[in-house]
């Protein structure tokens, strides 16, 4: 680090990154950091100049400890020295030892995957234990040495119990197996002991919702016990209303991500009901979340799709239920949209080349300015099957009908007018066509 350099300091609130600080190199080679107000007890990032130890390094404040940061950065073996700090040496050498470990397993993994032998593969299977119980060893030891701190909450939460086999070989086997319910059965019964729900020590960083979407991906998303399994982790977090709603967060974020399946959406609905039922959640919040399940129920995955009464350029009317196509994709847009700028000629050039040929494309502007709407109709051109609607002067009420979060917005309806895939993104829509 040289004199003048930038480093932005950011730190995380219940489970969120907040807002970098500027910070100055004052002195080369080193960084002296004094908060002018006493820091929060959390997990933080300073990020560096992209030359020094990868331009990242990660700090913990311990409760009741100086808030006054001296870190140096070692070119000789590329490390970050903290003075009179043990417990952040001690975190960074940990931190370089998780990544050292998942490199090594990983090749191990890519290894698995080229030989045929069955000699072999439990040889490399006997060797991915080898480090998986070196690295739960190093975790038990530093939890020992660094009793009832920040440290030792963070490892502890990510220490989790070793089982036969590795968690990614059985999470790759069939989700009907027996292999597949022995581990989803190990994950729930032992993926979290090692947070303390009760605690608010693991508030300020970013650990349990990082953790949450990691459990959340080892099991298959059409699991019919996962609603089950999030009802288990959303009960444990509610001995703590403060724990309760980073988890629920967390929970809903990675749901809501990927609307495509009547599984996820009956989840989220769940979720929310969940902390409607909570007696700390607060009777104004109560209200928005009753709004949200209501808007969650309309066109669900599986339900016939509320009609439209809609209009064409020359002003004929179109009812959605009138149209007759094995498919009709609902695609909501503004030209003046930036993602729909660059969404609508990849869907255009799909349809053109490889989109299905038994379905009808309804393009539907969004907004009420006719005269933008006309001009963008009349310059572009589109591919045969493909209408451009909108709903003048909004007689329709659209956006109290479907639930148009952002855009653009795509819906798929099947020959009958159910929904098949609700508020998906293109990358959804190609991937329901190709499957």
């Amino acid at each position: 680090m040289k004199k003048g350099d930038i480093c932005i300091f950011y730190g995380y609130l219940n489970g969120n990154i907040t807002r970098g600080d500027t910070i100055w190199i004052q002195t080369a080679g080193r960084l002296e950091f004094s908060a002018k107000t006493p820091l929060s007890e959390g997990q933080y990032i300073l990020q560096t100049p992209k030359q020094i130890h990868n331009g990242i390094i990660e700090l913990l404040i311990e409760k009741n400890k100086s808030n006054v940061l001296t870190i140096s950065h070692d070119t000789l073996y590329n490390s970050i020295l903290f003075k009179d700090n043990p417990v952040n040496g001690v975190y960074s050498a940990y931190l370089g030892s998780i990544r050292a470990t998942e490199n090594q397993i990983q090749k191990l993994y890519d290894e698995v995957n080229l030989t045929t032998s069955l000699v072999n593969k439990e040889k490399i299977s006997k060797e991915i234990k080898e480090h998986q119980k070196r690295l739960y060893d190093l975790e038990i030891s530093i939890i020992k040495r660094f009793p009832n701190t920040l440290l030792s909450a963070i490892v502890s939460c990510n220490n989790l119990p070793l089982m036969n086999g590795s968690i990614l070989d059985n999470y790759m086997s069939d989700p009907n197996s027996a292999l597949y319910k022995q581990t989803t059965k190990f994950l729930r019964d032992n993926y979290f002991k090692g947070v303390d729900f009760q605690s608010d020590v693991l508030l300020n960083t970013s650990l349990v919702p990082l953790k949450i979407k990691k459990y959340i991906s080892l099991f298959d998303k059409n699991d019919p016990e996962l609603d089950d399994v999030v009802k288990e982790l959303l009960q444990k977090s509610a001995v703590n209303p403060l724990m309760y709603q980073v988890v629920s967060d967390a929970l809903y974020t990675n749901f809501h991500q990927s609307v495509y399946t009547n599984n996820n959406e009956n989840i989220m609905v769940d979720i929310l009901k969940n902390a409607e039922q909570q007696s700390f959640v607060p009777d104004w919040k109560k209200q928005s979340i009753m709004q949200q399940i209501l808007i969650y129920q309309k066109n669900k995955v599986g339900t016939q799709a509320t009609n439209l009464n809609l209009k064409d350029f020359i002003d004929k009317e179109y009812l959605l239920n009138n149209v007759k196509s094995k498919y009709t994709i609902l695609y909501f847009y503004d030209p003046e949209c930036s993602n729909c700028s660059e969404i609508t000629p990849k869907i255009k050039g799909w349809f053109y080349a490889d989109g299905p040929k038994d379905a009808t494309v309804l393009a539907i502007y969004i907004n009420q300015d006719e005269q933008e709407w006309s001009k963008y109709v009349r310059e572009n051109t589109y591919p045969p099957r493909w209408i451009n609607l909108w709903d003048k002067n909004e007689s329709d009420n659209m956006r109290e009908k479907y639930w148009i979060e952002s855009l653009p917005a795509i819906y798929v309806l099947d020959e009958n007018k159910k929904v098949v895939l609700k508020n998906a993104n293109f990358r959804q829509l190609l991937k329901y066509f190709s499957t």
